[in-house]
């Protein structure tokens, strides 16, 4: 069997080949590649890096300490995620610098219950926060006001408003304006309020847009494929209780909402290149347009950005090209004359989408900010811009939840008023000799719990909690760059998590996001849409949250 001679033996002796394929994979390898326990695809895989069911995790449960019949569920519902997953484009990366694949880290249920009145209200404000995102990063004045003192402490702050001020003061000021988005607003249930509330606005690299909409048809079809989860085992999931008994499958799969993400985006970003070959018209270059997607160079979540690629070509016959900072620094040129970013000598860009540049590690060097220069200052749509980007920082988010600020952009109306139920506390930290500010931090000291100390970041990994947010407010460090934040209490559920094919049953905590996507030119707006929705499910004692950073995993909500 390890020298793979399995193959030969079960040819020339039938009978044998189930019971030779099945040793093979209690064994773990053949060859050491193409067999594992975990049901790892990735290519070299070895028995050292399997992760089995049977050794269960220090947080949660293993299935396999489940009675018989639950275990056996369990069993079934696993197999069938695994099976899924691999065929419908769920996996990413086992490391950045290895080819193999394996899945993304999922639940195999929906994790996170959400009655439908309040997933419909969130839903609805993301037109609203699409606009919001315009309005604000199309006043200049606005941005460099509220993050002037965070940019005096914060260098990231800092660069990033160095590149938009050269845009502003460069040859083509109006390009700014040219903005396509993939926004993701982030709730979770307060359990206090029993409301949901926003956790932040993501306006840059918004990710998991596409292997959500699979996800969402991967827990449809689990919910009406397997009749014990509508009848005997509806306990096995948070929402299972809240079926009605023996419900449909039709009722039961329609409890998953479902929208195509992937179309959203992809027809925004075919919507763009439109617009961009209009206005060059017969000036366009003999290479056509190009959506140009900037990504990291230690990218592990390759898939979910791949499905885009490949669905902008199949339903648009729109090419999509993978650069990093690094490799637009080399290889673009900017017309002086015209502003056209081109890729080669005849390829021109008509859409700059980042999956990269929201973290400092991004730009490892001079050249790096070049090439973000040159992408801000091109006639291209910036997905984002870099004044979107700023507008998603932790800084302006708080300071739109003081009184009067949300409106000074949206008015005084029912719109600015749902927005603001959604919004959780938050505190400036620049003047800490302000009696409000004093008074929250002294009580932010004595109950640390209750609260979130969050700088200027993305993705996942930056925030500061429970003693280490003590210690920050207690020591004598600039916190001016930093926000003080309710922390949102959610209730608990048991959830079974399954990351590189093991499967535990946790304690856990979910957060809900909503897609929105939008497209606008110079004010003109072409685009506002509410899409899809995410989870993201982790382990209650983890206070993070990033899937791709290994702190929780994809699920979908279950509405009641």
């Amino acid at each position: 069997l390890e020298q793979g001679g399995w193959r030969k033996a079960s040819m020339e002796a039938p009978g044998l080949r189930g019971k030779l394929h099945h040793e093979a994979k209690r064994i773990g390898s053949v060859r050491g590649r193409r067999f594992c326990p975990c049901q790892s695809l990735t290519i070299g895989h070895s028995r050292r890096h399997c992760r089995m069911v049977a050794s269960g995790a220090a947080a949660g449960s293993s299935v396999g300490g489940a009675p018989g019949e639950e275990a056996s569920f369990i069993s079934a519902l696993k197999s069938e995620v695994l099976t899924y997953t691999a065929m419908n484009g769920l996996l990413m990366l086992e490391s950045s610098d290895e080819v193999g694949l394996v899945h993304v880290p999922v639940s195999l249920l929906p994790a996170m219950a959400v009655p439908r009145g309040l997933f419909e209200e969130v839903r609805a404000l993301a037109e609203p926060f699409n606009v919001l995102v315009e309005r604000f990063a199309s006043d200049p004045v606005a941005i460099k006001e509220t993050l002037a003192a965070a940019a005096k402490q914060d260098e990231f702050t800092r660069d990033l408003i160095r590149v938009y001020d050269a845009v502003l003061g460069g040859p083509r000021p109006s390009v700014a304006r040219k903005n396509l988005a993939v926004n993701r607003s982030d709730y979770m249930m307060d359990q206090q309020s029993q409301r949901l509330l926003q956790v932040e606005l993501n306006t840059i690299s918004s990710s998991f847009g596409a292997q959500s909409t699979i996800l969402a048809q991967m827990h449809r079809q689990i919910l009406s494929k397997f009749d014990f989860l509508r009848q005997s085992h509806r306990g096995l999931w948070p929402g299972g209780s809240l079926l009605e008994e023996s419900e449909d499958a039709a009722s039961a799969q329609s409890r998953v909402p479902y929208q195509d993400t992937i179309g959203d985006i992809v027809d925004a970003f075919a919507a763009a290149a439109g617009e961009y070959r209009g206005s060059r018209g017969s000036a366009l270059g003999p290479g056509g347009a190009v959506v140009l997607m900037v990504v990291q160079d230690d990218e592990r979540n390759v898939m979910d950005q791949q499905i885009l690629e490949q669905e902008l070509w199949r339903r648009h016959g729109v090419r999509m090209e993978r650069r990093t900072l690094a490799q637009v620094a080399e290889e673009a040129t900017l017309g002086e004359a015209d502003g056209i970013l081109r890729l080669g000598d005849s390829r021109e860009v008509a859409v700059s989408y980042l999956r990269a540049g929201y973290s400092p590690a991004d730009y490892k060097g001079a050249e790096e900010w070049e090439a973000r220069l040159m992408l801000e200052q091109s006639e291209a749509f910036k997905c984002p811009s870099i004044a979107y980007q700023l507008v998603g920082s932790k800084k302006i988010q708080q300071y739109l939840a003081e009184e009067g600020a949300l409106e000074r952009f949206m008015g005084k109306g029912e719109e600015s008023a749902s927005l603001r139920r959604c919004f959780a506390s938050l505190w400036g930290l620049e003047d800490l000799g302000d009696p409000k500010t004093k008074e929250v931090i002294d009580h932010a000291k004595k109950n640390p719990h209750l609260y979130v100390l969050k700088p200027q970041r993305e993705g996942g990994g930056n925030n500061l909690y429970d003693e280490k947010l003590r210690e920050a407010l207690e020591g004598e460090g600039d916190l001016s760059a930093y926000i003080l934040m309710q922390r949102i209490v959610s209730p608990m559920h048991k959830s079974y998590l399954l990351r590189k094919g093991e499967c535990v049953n946790a304690d856990t905590l979910s957060e809900l996001g909503i897609y929105g996507v939008y497209l606008c030119d110079n004010g003109r707006e072409i685009i506002n849409k509410c899409s899809g929705a995410l989870v993201r499910t982790k382990l209650a004692s983890s206070n993070e949250g990033g899937v791709t950073a290994g702190f929780s995993c994809l699920s979908t909500p279950i509405l009641h």
